[in-house]
């Protein structure tokens, strides 16, 4: 099986620090894990090179730079699209993650599933996105964005999942951008698709919402098959999570912590101080799972000493 994962982010230790970690991740699961391609592309950068701190930690993680040195790239958004681009038409299934994703079992079940059974894949968004100086409706907005561009309405048959679970469904296959996976073909149909959708949306919400929005109306559109996965897939460091999906949090494969209520996700891998008090604070539910996989990965040591 042949697997690849493609991130993104800006220049820095925090961004530096959570892809080195990823990449100890799959090292540690074996398997088509370990062989994964892991693609790391840069952009809002002014240099074109990995600092030496960070060079001995990056072998086996290859890096692309989206932009010419020191040009414009507004809300980030050239490095999310080459990912795209970097997909290999060759690999059977490509996970785009978040950089602060954290890869704690094998997904190849997952992958498996998604070469017998073709569709792009992801957790549902938790909650409904913001509007400007509007509250937040699912009902109104859905259908507004999507005759705006689509000219038509689309289905909502999911449930956001952080809500209570009484809640009515109220999303189309919504998700965020955490993790995205699925043959490369779909995603290569997609993305020249959502190109051309993205400025519609980003006319009516804002540019740091669209990609996500437009990602639901793109796959509505093409009429590509969609999956939306368990929260084991996308797991947020979250109570609230914690609380709702206690089977989830006992098989969690991807882990999402995002959440920085307990630590500091662009510090906790970048600083050998932060880490060490990371690994000695009392934790519970899901932060506590994944402070003893980062304990049983790093042997509770810093991983990336200067």
């Amino acid at each position: 099986m042949k697997l690849e994962f493609l991130l993104c982010g800006s220049p820095n230790d925090g961004f530096f620090s959570q892809m080195a970690f990823f990449r100890l991740c799959l090292d540690r699961l074996g398997g088509p894990e370990a062989a994964a391609r892991l693609v790391c592309v840069f952009g809002d950068h002014s240099v074109e090179e990995i600092p030496a701190r960070w060079q001995p930690y990056f072998e086996g993680i290859e890096v692309h730079w989206a932009h010419a040195a020191g040009a414009d790239n507004p809300h980030h958004v050239l490095q999310h699209n080459m990912r795209f681009d970097l997909v290999d038409p060759g690999a059977d299934v490509s996970f785009l993650c978040d950089a602060d994703v954290a890869v704690l079992a094998p997904v190849s079940q997952l992958a498996q599933s998604l070469i017998d059974n073709p569709a792009l894949a992801g957790t549902i968004g938790h909650y409904h996105f913001p509007r400007e100086g509007l509250d937040k409706d699912p009902a109104r907005d859905w259908p507004q964005i999507a005759r705006a561009a689509l000219g038509r309405d689309i289905p909502r048959p999911y449930r956001y999942t952080l809500m209570p679970p009484e809640t009515p469904p109220a999303a189309p296959f919504y998700i965020n951008f955490g993790v995205f996976a699925g043959p490369p073909e779909y995603l290569a149909q997609f993305h020249e698709r959502d190109l051309q959708i993205r400025p519609k949306v980003a006319a009516i919400l804002d540019d740091w919402w669209a990609p996500q929005v437009s990602l639901s109306l793109t796959c509505a559109e093409l009429g590509l098959p969609v999956r939306a996965l368990p929260m084991r897939y996308n797991y947020p460091n979250d109570p609230k999570a914690d609380a709702l999906y206690p089977d989830e949090m006992a098989q969690i494969a991807l882990l999402h912590y995002l959440r920085p209520q307990q630590f500091k996700r662009e510090q906790v891998f970048a600083e050998a101080n932060v880490f060490d008090a990371f690994l000695k604070k009392p934790l519970s539910g899901s932060n506590a799972i994944f402070q003893r996989f980062v304990a049983d990965v790093t042997g509770g040591r810093y991983p990336f000493p200067v």
